[in-house]
């Protein structure tokens, strides 16, 4: 399923309620995340198929490696997945159109609201700004940093 389709079986308003009981601090940027949400809503259902979302429970203690006196919690990733490249990776800078558009893999027997996920994907997606051209221009100027280095 796709984020799209998700937002269309439940309510704006309850996916802000569960984005604010998670992101207190998102307070102050409330009409933003509506504004973001309004997108995901109108933006026109195509197929995508560059990558897809990976929603799985990250445990700390289930690695090898964790040490015991580190006080780390599960968490939530969020990741977008290339099969044809097999690599997953951040998906802060991808367009709200492919957040939009491209299917959910969530790992199995993962117990989440809908509107947790969704508000999960939304602060995602926000998590450098709420204006795309400048999202856009941010990820340019990190890509031409690199490449001088």
């Amino acid at each position: 399923m796709t984020l799209k389709k998700m937002l269309a079986t439940t309510t704006k308003e309850a996916v802000i309620t569960e984005l604010l009981l998670s992101y207190p601090e998102c307070l102050a940027d409330k009409y933003a995340f509506e504004q973001v949400l309004n997108f995901i809503e109108t933006t026109p259902e195509v197929p995508f198929t560059d990558f897809i979302i990976t929603i799985s429970l990250i445990d700390p203690a289930e690695d090898e490696d964790f040490e015991e006196d580190i006080d780390e919690e599960a968490y939530l990733s969020i990741a977008g997945y290339s099969e044809k490249e097999d690599i997953h990776f951040a998906l802060g800078f991808s367009r709200w159109e492919e957040w939009a558009n491209a299917t959910m893999v969530l790992e199995e027997n993962l117990d989440i609201k809908l509107e947790e996920l969704i508000a999960m994907c939304l602060y995602e997606m926000t998590f450098y700004g709420f204006d795309q051209d400048e999202i856009a221009a941010e990820l340019t100027q990190l890509e031409q940093g690199i490449m001088m280095h």
